[in-house]
């Protein structure tokens, strides 16, 4: 599965489910609109990198990882964007790459 387009920075995939944030996520707006976020670690990130989320509560939580492209940040990109209607960014399964050459 793969994803084709521009990221719009809603920033829908740097949340979870229940509505922890990546502690370097800078909410510019309000969360799900184009370029309403911005990473500050952008530049330096890679698959694997520790990070902490931001529980709603103010609770730091440890134990996750930045997933800089690989299938897991595809997986989170259609759940927390697509899924929701936020992101820019389109699915393309095999059969959509097959048809197109």
């Amino acid at each position: 599965m793969m994803l084709t387009g521009e990221c719009n920075l809603c920033g829908a995939c740097c949340f979870t489910k229940s509505g922890a944030v990546c502690e370097n996520l800078e909410i510019l707006t309000r969360q799900g609109l184009p370029n309403a976020t911005r990473c500050r670690v952008y530049a330096e990130r890679y698959d694997g990198m520790p990070i902490r989320m931001i529980a709603k509560d103010g609770r730091i939580l440890r134990g996750y990882y930045c997933a800089k492209n690989s299938p897991a940040e595809t997986s989170v990109i259609i759940e927390m964007g697509i899924k929701k209607g936020v992101c820019s960014l389109r699915r393309v399964d095999h059969a959509d790459r097959v048809e197109r050459k």
